[in-house]
């Protein structure tokens, strides 16, 4: 699909029927957040729930209907796409950007470079994407990302240059919330309330 030429999908055809779906840049967000704190694997009861969410029409829902959500989700694009180089390029595999916890930098530079007041736009989730994308090096958010990227190894840089870059991904990198399950919940709570623990852990034991 070509932006310059095609409007933006505000449909996905499933079984042959064209069916409407929310395709906000809040939705699509709200998805990528059940995701992001969905662990290794979706939940069916959290999979109702971004299927909800995104389908304007609450049917009973198949296969097709999760893979259009996902396929509109990664805005249409090709799952084959030519590899970036980025060892030649300087660039390591760190996560660039965090909707959840980068999101005032990507209000403020929509606000900076675009003009545009997030809190006052229901832009397409395509449109959004493009433009978080092209988001100059003049914006805050840019440059957190180039940090959190560099290549630290990279024999171009000097020893200052390496010390440097590595205290800011340090101090910008994107930290994963522990996942506890429902055990590990309850001793987590023990311990800070100062309870008793050891029937906790008697499972345990062999």
């Amino acid at each position: 699909m070509s932006s310059l030429t095609e409007r933006f999908p505000k449909t996905v055809e499933v079984e042959g029927r064209k069916l409407p779906v929310n395709s906000d840049f809040r939705t699509a967000l709200f998805l990528e957040e059940v995701i992001a704190h969905s662990g290794d694997v979706i939940n069916e009861e959290d999979l109702v729930k971004m299927l909800g969410a995104f389908y304007v029409i609450r049917e009973l829902y198949t296969e097709e209907h999760v893979n259009k959500m996902f396929w509109f989700l990664s805005c249409g694009r090709e799952k084959q796409r030519k590899r970036f180089p980025k060892k030649a390029a300087g660039i390591n595999d760190e996560q660039p950007f965090d909707f959840e916890k980068d999101a005032d930098l990507i209000y403020a530079g929509f606000m900076q470079q675009y003009h545009i007041d997030l809190q006052e736009s229901n832009m397409h989730w395509w449109k959004f994407m493009i433009l978080l994308e092209n988001l100059g090096s003049e914006t805050r958010l840019s440059r957190v990302m180039e940090y959190r990227t560099i290549d630290t190894k990279n024999r171009r840089l000097s020893k200052e240059e390496r010390s440097f870059y590595s205290a800011l991904q340090n101090y910008y990198k994107i930290r994963k919330e522990v996942i506890l399950n429902d055990k590990e919940k309850a001793i987590e709570e023990a311990l800070l309330n100062g309870g008793d623990v050891s029937s906790l852990l008697g499972g345990d034991k062999n």
